[in-house]
Formats: C-alpha cells, structure tokens, sequence
C-alpha cells in the first residue's frame, strides 16, 4: 500500500469509515495522529508494519499516545484485515499492544470500538481522487 493514499473501510459490506490514510512509511507512521487536536467520525489511519515487524506481536507493533489528545480506537489486524485485537487508547497512555501477531494497525473514531472487535474482518480500498 502506498504511503499517503486514502481508503475507505467497510465491514460486512457496510462502510465504516471513508477518510482514512494510510501510513506505510516510517515517518507517517511515526507522526501519526499527533498535532490534531480531534478526531472526526470517518477518518482515520491505517499502519502497515514495516517488513521485520510483520506477523509480530507485543512491544514492536504497539502504538504510544503520549502527546494525543483524544481517545481513539485501536485494532489490530491479521495479512487478510481480521481483527485480532482491539482496545480503546485512551490519551496520554504510555503504549498499547496486541497480544496476537498483527501486520496492520487502525486508528480511528472511539465511537467504532463496538464495531472492531476480535474476529471481525475489515476491507478497504482506495478513495478515487
């Protein structure tokens, strides 16, 4: 996945979020949601863990929410988009981790959380622009 373009996801056929970005590179990776000061329903972020990290778990695909200042969702998924772990960051956590091996993680809107549980299979595809 390209670094920068935006997608839209959907579960089950029904769209859950249509301005997300995805972050392949270190660096949008590591920026992430920082500086924004709110989180819109709909928008998003989805990290692609670099080569060595994939199918890792633990500390080496964790997110960190120092500096944020919101709450978002954060899930976890597998190489197909499947769920293996999600939990609400809250804002100044000092980091939060998948128990299970991940490639991807999503950032988006609290209000998803209900939406992103363990097992749940997420798709997205590009937003044309």
């Amino acid at each position: 996945m390209e670094d920068g373009v935006q997608v839209r996801l959907k579960v089950g056929g029904q769209g859950i979020a249509d301005r997300v970005i995805v972050c392949s590179s270190s660096a949008s990776r590591r920026e992430g949601l920082l500086g924004l000061t709110e989180l819109q329903p709909g928008e998003g972020l989805l990290m692609a863990m670099p080569k060595g990290r994939r199918g890792k778990k633990g500390l080496v695909t964790s997110i960190h929410m120092i500096g944020m200042r919101f709450p978002i969702c954060a899930a976890w998924l597998d190489e197909g988009g499947k769920v293996v772990h999600s939990t609400l960051a809250r804002a100044g956590g000092l980091y939060f981790a998948s128990p299970q091996p991940a490639w991807y993680v999503l950032e988006v809107h609290p209000e998803l959380i209900a939406t992103l549980q363990e097992g749940v299979v997420v798709e997205w595809e590009a937003v044309p622009g």
